[in-house]
């Protein structure tokens, strides 16, 4: 068997990009948490809870089950952001205004126009001031974070070398590879338009290896293989030469974490990106072995800020008013 990753249980994801910006939204509904004299409603949490779901799992029904945990999440989210946000208060931590408007211009660059933001500010209910304040607010947790939380070190040669040493007697040696694949179909196109294509998957590898985007995203949203739109065009444990002879050879040019040349065959052109290539050889893991460091170095990571973040829910006073919004160990509740 290939070289697996066991996990030691996820916490929940702070200050998530998608969740931060979401938070322009706002809602009539009761308090069901109080952090202080913080309230945060039940129409808050399942806005933000949907929003999260549907960017997770695009197309797809968010089942009750699925819309638990997601609020969970969201629970996690938002009460560690006020408990950050009121010691950051106590600690005195300022801001360089400058560093502000940086960050607002930054994001005021992801809208087609500045009328199109000021739209959006508007549909949210939120003034300018009070966008700025959200930007501080994240910019005083983060300073916090780095000091109390910070993220993890790549892995060096020597963390990969010693990892490889403890699990490749695990390691089946066969002829399988597996990778994710960007497939853009030929049919009925002329030449003209076979050559763009060809183009197109050559701007996708430049994005993919100065890490403007990752592999998956760009294969869900480029390849015309219908199941890679949910899998980031993966493809697993499969013999190379299965695909075609000109697959076979494009692939065996490359290292694991590069990605071929254009693949020609007879129904479309690609590019593939190797992960793995069980073939027993050290440099044939690393790069695995790399995404399973980093990995439990994040969970590692994400438990002390769970811990951290329930260190400060003793300090400063947390409430949870309605069950249903109540996650299993919650940060701050009193048993």
């Amino acid at each position: 068997m290939s070289l697996k990753l066991i996990s030691r249980g996820a916490a929940a994801v702070l200050l998530t990009a998608g969740i931060a910006s979401a938070q322009l939204m706002n809602s009539k509904s009761l308090d069901v948490i109080r952090v202080e004299k913080t309230g945060i409603s039940a129409g808050k949490i399942d806005s933000l809870a949907t929003m999260l779901g549907q960017q997770q799992a695009p197309g797809q029904k968010l089942t009750d089950e699925m819309m638990t945990q997601l609020r969970y999440a969201v629970v996690d989210n938002l009460v560690g952001q006020e408990l950050i946000k009121l010691e950051a208060k106590k600690m005195g931590i300022k801001v360089a205004p400058a560093k502000v408007d940086s960050l607002t211009n930054l994001f005021k660059k992801q809208f087609p126009s500045e009328d199109a933001f000021q739209k959006e500010l508007k549909k949210s209910n939120t003034t300018m001031k009070q966008f700025k304040e959200k930007i501080e607010d994240q910019l005083k947790s983060e300073q916090i974070l780095e000091k109390k939380v910070p993220y993890p070190s790549a892995p060096t040669e020597k963390d990969l070398e010693a990892f490889w040493q403890l699990n490749k007697s695990k390691v089946a040696i066969n002829d399988t590879i597996s990778g994710a694949r960007i497939f853009i179909s030929t049919k009925g196109k002329n030449a003209q338009e076979i050559s763009d294509a060809k183009d197109m998957l050559k701007g996708l590898a430049a994005q993919v290896r100065s890490k403007k985007a990752t592999f998956a995203q760009l294969a869900a949203m480029y390849s015309d293989d219908k199941e890679a739109k949910k899998t980031g065009g993966i493809m697993n444990k499969f013999v190379a030469k299965s695909k075609s002879a000109a697959f076979a050879k494009a692939v065996g040019k490359i290292k694991v974490g590069d990605i071929s040349e254009v693949i020609t065959e007879n129904d479309g052109v690609s590019i593939f990106m190797l992960t793995e290539k069980n073939d027993g050889k050290f440099e044939s893991y690393k790069h695995q072995i790399d995404y399973i460091l980093r990995v439990q170095a994040e969970q590692e990571r994400q438990a002390k800020l769970k811990a951290y973040l329930d260190d400060l829910g003793k300090t400063y006073k947390v409430q949870y008013l309605d069950k249903k919004y109540e996650p299993p160990q919650a940060i701050g509740a009193t048993k």
